[in-house]
């Protein structure tokens, strides 16, 4: 009965890179048309809901690091840990939608452990769970979760209209979506041309400017008289006012509408050094930032990390400009971004006031992540020419998924979407009503403040890839770039150069939440799993421990224990990529660490005969060593690197060892690991 219907729900979201707050925020949006009443908010925002008073809730979050919570739900989970009730929210009814990446081991962690928080409190589930996969796409998971919300929905909450028997509102939602195209199209897979010519891939270098047209094939758009499932026009929300004085914003400080958890400094760009040979695979890049101005604000230990703020490319924002009309004196012109009556803009604009649109294409929007669905339905509505229009409705629809999924392959900038559909001249207001927030990139600290206070060292692969054949576009990081260009592109390995020009590159503290930081019981064995740059943190790890015990030695501390430290460590060629090698080699030879174990997966033997290929195989080689300092002396173990395919391997290699030489079974020493991890023993820093 309607009378049993909670009268409004409410909607809480955490969000790391945006994603969650996009979804979260058009639920809420979608759900106002149906005719449900409900608000929508932060998770972090817990003064402006009662959860003692709320009868339906939903849940959106996403996952940061190795699924633990986005950093703006942190007060909410120590509000739910902090209530011992079993029965206080036995009145609540919820459900949940978790975005994760099954590249990591936990995946939607974040999600589960929410759940079951609010099942351990008394509330209940009205709607399955969904558990959405970066890797495989959010949208596979997303879109039909959200359509089958509905119907659930309406069993626990009035809807307005649906419960008078008024369902005109919602068949014209539903309207949206489906499309039927009047006459068929004669597109096919030249009519965006970027054929490959005879069968042949061609070796295009990303020219940013001027962007690279999409290669798409629309044999398939010829066999479809509508198009279904196709995403909501995205609600109108940014209005861009401008100043009435006609000033230049032309500054070199940063923007003021960029949000951190930690106050923003400018470090000068101290020296560089180049890691690799010129024939490795990768380049990997060291750099030294001076900090001596700012060591009461950046206090740090190895295994702590900080965010970069660095600019989306100059070339690629002056692009979008030149294809979207707008000149460049317009384009550093004052304005404010506010949002349209009803609405709130999302986060990364809130404080966009006194800007310009070149400073919100550097640093407010994402202009290189993988396009939603519903950026393309929105462009479509911008776009003059009916077959470039019919093409971007295809590829946000039901019918066009195999070639959506086709055109991520090509991760498109968004100046890529523009040139490849030239009639297409959206609003800038309208982009910013869906494009992500620019976010900023995160690196491991490498050195110890114990050795020098005044420098902050980390270290980074130049991410220079092309996409895969036959496309064959050249790509680039937005930061690696702009430091590799900023240090002027250092090949000579293990070279040291001081740079004496002021280059600034602001940087903030990221808070250290996961606990991978070198232990201050400087007793505790460490076993540390880190191949490639995943070594980083580790170098800074020894050499704390190294300073540490130094000091207990000055002061005769002779019966001080001091714990062992291992090393498994990874690379492809020993003489072209083995970072910091005369570090880790001193260490040993100092005996500061105990094992350096190196494996080199691209050698002649590796793999072969028993010889070890990756650090999980060393790690099993040595297993009856690795189980006497977990189970004796109470190890702690850190992993750093890769988390496609290295952490699960390690973890793997763990839970065998624990088999083998514990006499247990496969699921009883998963469960040890699982709460070695609760217990913040096993400690991972990993990324995909």
């Amino acid at each position: 009965m309607a009378s049993e219907k909670s009268s409004r729900f409410v909607i809480l979201y955490a969000s790391q890179t945006g994603n969650a707050e996009w979804i979260a925020k058009n639920i809420h949006q979608e759900a106002t048309e149906r005719g449900f009443i409900n608000e929508c908010y932060v998770m972090e925002e817990i003064d402006k809901f009662d959860l003692s008073k709320e009868n339906v809730l939903i849940l959106v979050t996403s996952n940061t690091g190795d699924g633990d919570p986005p950093d703006n739900a942190t007060k909410f989970f120590r509000f739910l840990r902090k209530i011992k009730s079993n029965t206080f929210l036995s009145h609540l009814k919820f459900t949940i939608l978790g975005l994760g990446d099954t590249n990591y081991t936990n995946f939607n962690n974040t999600a589960k452990r929410l759940e079951k928080r609010m099942i351990d409190l008394g509330a209940a589930p009205f709607y399955n769970k969904g558990l959405a996969d970066d890797a495989m796409g959010l949208e596979t998971t997303v879109d039909p979760w959200i359509a089958n919300l509905w119907p659930e929905l309406v069993k626990v909450c009035v809807q307005k209209g649906k419960d008078n028997n008024n369902t005109q509102v919602e068949n014209i939602i539903e309207s949206v979506k489906i499309l039927s195209i009047n006459g068929k199209t004669e597109s096919n897979e030249t009519s965006l041309p970027l054929e490959t010519p005879n069968g042949q891939s061609v070796d295009k270098k990303m020219d940013i400017a001027s962007g690279n047209k999409i290669m798409l094939n629309l044999s398939e758009l010829t066999k479809f008289e509508q198009f279904t499932a196709l995403p909501r026009i995205p609600t109108v929300i940014c209005k861009i006012i401008k100043s009435n004085e006609e000033r230049i914003i032309n500054s070199p400080t940063l923007p003021s509408f960029i949000n951190t958890p930690t106050p923003i400094v400018n470090t000068r760009l101290d020296a560089v050094r180049c890691l690799t040979h010129p024939e490795a695979l990768k380049r990997t890049i060291h750099l030294e930032l001076e900090i001596k101005d700012y060591r009461e604000k950046l206090e740090f230990i190895p295994g702590d990390s900080f965010g970069i703020v660095a600019p989306n490319n100059e070339n690629l924002c002056l692009g979008i400009l030149k294809t979207l009309e707008i000149d460049e004196n317009e384009a550093n012109q004052e304005i404010s971004v506010e949002s349209t009556e009803g609405t709130e803009l999302p986060s990364h604009l809130r404080n966009a006031k006194s800007t310009s649109i070149m400073e919100l294409l550097r640093y407010g929007v994402d202009l290189n992540s993988l396009p939603r669905k519903a950026l393309l339905r929105l462009l479509a509505e911008y776009t003059t020419n009916e077959e470039e229009k019919k093409t971007l409705l295809f590829l946000c629809s039901k019918q066009g998924s195999v070639q959506f999924n086709l055109l991520r392959e090509q991760v498109p900038t968004l100046l890529d979407l523009l040139i490849t559909f030239p009639s297409c001249k959206p609003p800038l207001e309208r982009l910013l009503d869906v494009l992500p927030p620019h976010q900023p990139r995160y690196y491991s600290i490498v050195n110890s403040p114990l050795v020098n206070r005044d420098l902050l060292h980390f270290a980074f692969n130049i991410v220079d890839y092309k996409t895969p054949v036959p496309y064959n576009v050249r790509k680039y990081g937005v930061c690696t770039s702009w430091l590799d260009n900023l240090s002027g592109y250092a090949k000579e390995i293990n070279k040291r150069v001081p740079l004496t020009t002021e280059i600034n590159i602001p940087i903030f503290m990221k808070p250290n939440s996961n606990g991978f930081a070198v232990p201050s019981d400087i007793s505790r064995p460490i076993i540390m799993i880190g191949p490639g740059t995943g070594v980083a943190p580790f170098v800074g790890f020894i050499q704390h421990r190294e300073q540490q015990i130094i000091a207990e030695r000055k002061l005769n501390n002779i019966e001080k224990t001091f714990g062992e430290m291992w090393l498994f460590y990874g690379c492809r060629d020993i003489e072209k990529d083995y970072l910091y090698r005369e570090e880790l080699e001193r260490f040993s030879e100092n005996g500061f660490l105990k094992e350096l174990l190196v494996v080199i997966s691209r050698a002649p033997n590796a793999g072969l005969n028993g010889n070890p290929k990756y650090v999980q195989d060393l790690l099993r080689k040595r297993g009856q060593e690795i189980y006497e300092l977990l189970d004796q002396k109470n190890a702690m173990i850190f992993v750093c690197g890769d988390a496609q395919g290295m952490a699960k391997g390690v973890n793997d290699a763990f839970a065998d060892i624990l088999v083998e030489h514990g006499k247990i079974q496969k699921s009883d020493a998963l469960k040890i690991l699982t709460q070695w991890i609760s217990d913040k023993r096993y400690l991972r820093d990993l990324w995909s």
